[in-house]
């Protein structure tokens, strides 16, 4: 039989020390998650435990963790977020302690009965970040069907607590990284993640292009408007560009008013065609509408594809680059 249940504040407090130690050491959210529940495991043994997180845009609860082989056939299974013991807990931030889910009317049966389980107690833990509740971890059934109690519940809202933080440090961290390949001005890469972006896809070794443009004209727009405006038409440009931005395909602004792009498994045809849209989108905008200026901008493209062109990722910007400038000074443009 299981010897009786001690506290945490003493030899148990290990447990939370790890965990504390892994929040300080990694940023791989699962890895600190799992040693996390590990230390649920050594302290509650309950039969099972889930993590269920709040998918954003649909407000829906998926599982994303579970406890062993058997239990992996929840993950990426959805619950409502008025469905059940989890989604009564995710809205009202409540703590439930449920030490027989039959005579309760929040609990569902529909994951018990999809997958040949018999959920019998429960406790139920919100998972914050901030203020938001942004999941639930669910312990269920103690392994020596002893009935829960409110010194589990403690335990369990303090790995809670831990992985809000894990959570929290993860997106965070993800976040920052995400500013950093961003041109802030544009929102579109910007040209160190451009440049990492091409080593790769030549190293993948699979067909791509590079397209390069270069506003025309732009230097009298800034002259006469002032910076300001420039960098405000520039954000517009971003704006147009992202909005064409399809699955295998990189924008960037290159630096000052150069913007370039990564088309993967794209030949020297679809390079041609892709420039000639963007041409006609620049063409066609309107800039600086709002402030009154009403502004119409073009600009010049060169392109380069891999392997029929170049070779090596410094080659294929160099190519592209020389006759994105050809082609400004077809058009009369070299110094704009």
């Amino acid at each position: 039989m299981r010897s009786a249940m001690k506290s945490p504040t003493r030899p148990d407090f290990a447990s939370f020390v790890e965990v504390a130690r892994c929040l300080n050491s990694t940023l791989d959210v699962h890895a600190v998650l799992r040693r996390l529940f590990a230390g649920v495991d050594r302290l509650l043994q309950p039969s099972t435990w889930s993590l269920l997180l709040s998918d954003g845009p649909t407000g829906e609860l998926e599982f994303v963790l579970a406890r062993g082989e058997r239990d992996q056939q929840l993950i990426g299974q959805r619950l409502s977020r008025s469905e059940g013991i989890a989604g009564h807990v995710v809205t009202s931030g409540e703590t439930l302690l449920i030490c027989d889910v039959a005579k309760d009317p929040r609990f569902s049966p529909r994951m018990d009965e999809a997958f040949g389980f018999a959920t019998r107690s429960i406790i139920a833990v919100p998972v914050r970040s901030g203020d938001d509740v942004i999941g639930v971890i669910e312990i269920i059934n103690a392994l020596d069907e002893r009935a829960f109690n409110d010194e589990d519940v403690q335990i369990i809202a303090a790995f809670a607590a831990f992985a809000g933080i894990a959570i929290d440090n993860a997106r965070n961290h993800g976040a920052l990284l995400e500013a950093n390949r961003n041109d802030p001005l544009t929102g579109l890469r910007n040209s160190t993640f451009f440049l990492a972006a091409v080593e790769e896809a030549v190293r993948a070794g699979e067909p791509f292009v590079l397209v390069f443009f270069d506003m025309d004209r732009f230097k009298p727009l800034v002259d006469t408007h002032g910076h300001v405006c420039g960098s405000n038409a520039l954000a517009e440009v971003g704006r147009l560009m992202a909005a064409e931005l399809g699955p295998g395909e990189v924008g960037c602004r290159f630096g000052g008013d150069e913007f370039a792009f990564l088309l993967l498994g794209a030949d020297g045809a679809a390079a041609t065609e892709y420039a000639e849209r963007l041409a006609s989108l620049i063409r066609d905008h309107t800039f600086l509408a709002e402030a009154g200026i009403n502004a119409r901008l073009a600009a010049s493209f060169g392109w380069a594809a891999y392997p029929d062109d170049a070779g090596s990722a410094v080659a294929m910007l160099h190519l592209a680059d020389e006759r994105m400038y050809a082609a400004k000074r077809a058009r009369g443009n070299a110094r704009a």
